[in-house]
């Protein structure tokens, strides 16, 4: 019997919108600077040490958190909810007439904040696209790819997890969507081992749907 997608849960940044438009790396600068001042660290050592926490912990803040007692939400206060996302993107009518014609509403499970996103998805002219944002707060800044994210987005969905198609730039945080039953769907050129779907562009969401497994997913709308 084929399982009803009731849902769409996309990541943010990178998925969302191109790696290339660079504003995650203009996030990265600020969030550098932010640790630089508030550790008192030469620059290149609070580089260093945000590459690691964002590795081991899926998040800086996170990491941040846990090694050193900082608050995440000062962080992103000052490193992430001013950073202004309209010089690095432009409209996107191609993502969303796509996203309006999936057969299920779209939201965002995201490591950023909730401003944040809201600047990227009005940026991106897909707000009306999105019924509602998951962010870092509200796994109490727990970041993907700890399970707890996906469990509160679960929850806050009100759905099976195997009528759930997740979608994300990166393999690691898919495993735990596909442990708890959601179909998975890599975006990019990153190893399709760890999704049940790949597609090299987000534009190519629809034709992937029906390559994942069960074969025929119905739709909800």
């Amino acid at each position: 019997m084929s399982a009803v997608i009731r849902a769409f849960l996309f990541d943010l940044d990178n998925t969302l919108y191109p790696v290339a438009s660079g504003l995650v790396a203009a996030g990265d600068v600020r969030i550098t600077d932010y640790i630089a001042g508030r550790l008192k660290l030469p620059r290149d050592e609070a580089d260093a040490l945000r590459v690691r926490t964002w590795r081991e912990y899926g998040a800086t803040a996170r990491g941040l958190a846990v090694e050193f007692g900082l608050d995440p939400a000062e962080m992103y206060a000052y490193a992430i909810d001013t950073l202004d996302p309209r010089p690095y993107l432009q409209p996107a009518p191609k993502l969303a007439a796509m996203l309006h014609a999936l057969p299920a509403p779209s939201y965002v499970l995201t490591n950023a904040s909730a401003r944040y996103a809201g600047k990227v998805l009005e940026a991106l002219g897909i707000a009306a696209c999105i019924t509602e944002v998951f962010d870092i707060s509200v796994g109490g800044y727990v970041s993907k790819p700890d399970p707890a994210p996906y469990h509160n987005a679960l929850a806050r969905l009100r759905v099976a997890p195997q009528t759930v198609v997740f979608v994300d730039d990166t393999p690691h945080n898919l495993r735990p969507a596909q442990e708890l039953g959601m179909k998975t769907v890599l975006v990019g050129e990153g190893p399709c081992e760890e999704a049940d779907a790949c597609v090299p562009d987000l534009l190519d969401l629809p034709a992937a749907i029906g390559r994942l497994e069960p074969a025929a997913l119905t739709c909800s709308r």
